[in-house]
């Protein structure tokens, strides 16, 4: 079975842009309807680990970049 490249290319790029606007929204919503959403104190434990993520992240790649240098 073969797939059109031309179908795949369109529905991958809708997507991606629907994603990417459904993200966004979202994330306005979030920061407009609740109240502080980036503090240590916030009621829902909303808090923003971004630097958490990125040295997650970094630590994830790590390994696989010592095990299989890139000469």
């Amino acid at each position: 079975m073969k797939v059109p490249p031309r179908a795949t290319f369109m529905a991958q790029a809708v997507a991606t842009l629907l994603s990417g606007f459904v993200q966004v929204g979202v994330k306005t919503s979030l920061f407009t309807t609740v109240p502080d959403i980036c503090s240590e104190t916030q009621k829902s434990q909303l808090i923003c680990p971004h630097n958490r993520v990125f040295f997650s992240a970094s630590a994830i790649w790590y390994v696989p970049s010592s095990l299989f240098p890139v000469p």
